[in-house]
């Protein structure tokens, strides 16, 4: 019940959660994001990975402490979409630099001063500790038949000819057409 989840975090006190939200690319994982910012009534700070991923060793580490103190000391929220690029399981890194961009995120995330929020359509690749980390997880899902109909009739002011059945398509589909 992502209504009831905004209402319940917009009535709450505590600005130290966070949320992972999960599933296909095009289901509103981050406009959902923005739209909780909007209801619980704070900035939203979004970072990708080109906002945080350095060429230098330890640059990478630096930006998301950065990321995380400017949505604290903004009092916002902190958005990372592709959060995979930031949280990928450590057994599987290469290099000392993917650990250490892993650890940084999970410290971050430990000592968390403002809400933050991480996308992802990759979330069984994710490392095992960030699972103790998120407050919560949403997981988004693409359009069943009845959904797909009733949106694809409120995109395009018309009903969906019966003979086409609509599945497996995302909100971000029919904003593509």
């Amino acid at each position: 019940d992502l209504g009831g989840l905004a209402t319940s975090l917009a009535a709450s006190a505590a600005r130290n959660w966070s949320l992972l939200l999960s599933g296909p690319s095009g289901t509103g994982k981050s406009a959902y994001a923005r739209h909780l910012a909007q209801r619980v009534g704070i900035e939203i700070i979004e970072k990708r990975g080109s906002d945080l991923l350095g060429m230098f060793v330890g640059q990478t580490e630096m930006q998301i402490a950065q990321a995380f103190a400017e949505a604290s000391r903004a009092g916002a929220m902190l958005l990372i979409d592709e959060a995979d690029d930031f949280l990928s399981d450590r057994r599987d890194a290469q290099r000392g630099w993917e650990r250490s961009m892993v650890n940084e995120m999970l410290r971050q995330m430990d000592g968390l001063a403002a809400p933050f929020v991480a996308t992802t359509n990759l979330a069984d690749q994710l490392d095992p500790a960030t699972r103790r980390r998120f407050t919560m997880h949403a997981e988004f899902r693409a359009l069943d038949p009845q959904r797909a109909a009733e949106l694809f009739s409120s995109w395009f002011s018309l009903p969906l000819p019966k003979a086409i059945i609509l599945f497996g398509q995302t909100p971000g589909d029919f904003a593509v057409i």
